[in-house]
């Protein structure tokens, strides 16, 4: 990675926390204790405009900033799923970048299976219809605002990487 790629990982790992911080007293209805995790949708933008390796290093260490900041369990155990999220947007983005916006969902589905599995997320929860009406609304906004920064900051990208 270069110097310029570094930095541009910095700012979206301090993007990611500091969005953390502002939107840590938005509950989330389907998830108790959880908050809306629409900076999740940082992950998705750095791995788009950034690549894979830089997708995944948001992921992992906004979610440990983030957690740490916050105490949060629910970030903590977010920092797998959010690397994976990230990879996974840098590598679709390869093929078509309004399509890796879909690695929102590999994110949320991550989260929901390791919620479950360390009992953050009570397996009730998941049979509410409320849980998955609210997940497909998070998601659809999760997409728009991806599309929108991504659509945004591209042209300044290309913009800074050709000066």
């Amino acid at each position: 990675m270069s110097t310029r790629q570094i930095a541009s990982v910095a700012v979206f790992i301090a993007l990611y926390a500091v969005i953390g911080q502002v939107i840590r007293f938005i509950p989330n209805p389907m998830v108790p204790g959880a908050i809306i995790a629409l900076n999740m949708t940082v992950v998705v933008i750095a791995g788009i405009l950034l690549g894979p390796v830089a997708g995944l290093l948001v992921g992992a260490l906004g979610s440990l900033l983030d957690g740490v900041i916050r105490g949060s369990a629910f970030q903590l155990w977010a920092i797998g799923p959010h690397a994976v999220m990230g990879l996974a947007a840098g590598l679709l983005a390869r093929l078509n970048p309004t399509v890796a916006a879909l690695a929102i969902i590999v994110g949320h589905a991550l989260n929901i299976v390791v919620y479950l599995l360390v009992g953050l997320l009570p397996a009730s929860q998941v049979a509410v219809a409320i849980f998955w009406t609210g997940l497909l609304v998070e998601t659809i906004i999760d997409l728009v605002v991806i599309w929108l920064a991504v659509a945004l900051l591209r042209p300044l990208m290309r913009t800074a990487s050709t000066a």
